[in-house]
């Protein structure tokens, strides 16, 4: 049966897949879900300090390009990524971004952004 809340992955352009990661807010959850796993969506907008509204829409954007998974248990959502699905359709592009926002957070630090 298919799944028309997730994107099919096999039908996902490079570039809807570019405009999943073009914006920084989604690149910020993007980079939380890689390092925390599963995560309540809650947990993620809070810990974001954005709006519920907010969160949505990009949470849509990212479910809509095939980089993450929802799922609803009661009134909890929750967002994992599909890293080993997204893996084999582009391969190495999640790597680079997830790395990309490491350096980034460690320039941010005061770091020089080497590892």
């Amino acid at each position: 049966m298919r799944d028309r809340f997730h994107a099919e992955l096999a039908n996902v352009s490079l570039a809807e897949a570019m405009h999943g990661l073009s914006d920084p807010l989604r690149l910020r959850i993007v980079a939380l879900l890689a390092e925390r796993g599963e995560t309540e969506c809650s947990v993620i907008y809070n810990d974001l300090g954005i709006s519920k509204s907010n969160a949505s829409h990009h949470f849509r954007v990212l479910r809509e390009c095939g980089l993450i998974w929802r799922s609803h248990q009661g009134q909890q959502q929750s967002a994992r990524l599909r890293a080993d699905e997204f893996e084999e359709r582009f391969p190495g592009l999640l790597p680079a971004v997830v790395k990309n926002m490491e350096l980034v957070k460690h320039v941010g630090e005061g770091g020089d952004g080497e590892q």
